[in-house]
């Protein structure tokens, strides 16, 4: 069965909130997440107790 996965696939809306959720919305939060802190983090040669977020 495990080597014939393709052959015994159905779209069942378990599979297709799976495809949805892995392949629309984590990107969609991670890219949002990655505009949202553009610029504003910065952890180049930071020494301790020094703050990583741009003022």
């Amino acid at each position: 069965m495990r080597e014939n996965y393709e052959a015994h696939f159905r779209w069942t809306p378990r599979t297709s909130r799976h495809a949805i959720l892995f392949l629309c919305v984590i990107p969609g939060v991670l890219l949002w997440t990655a505009y949202r802190f553009e610029g504003k983090i910065n952890f180049e040669a930071k020494k301790r107790g020094d703050s990583i977020w741009e003022k």
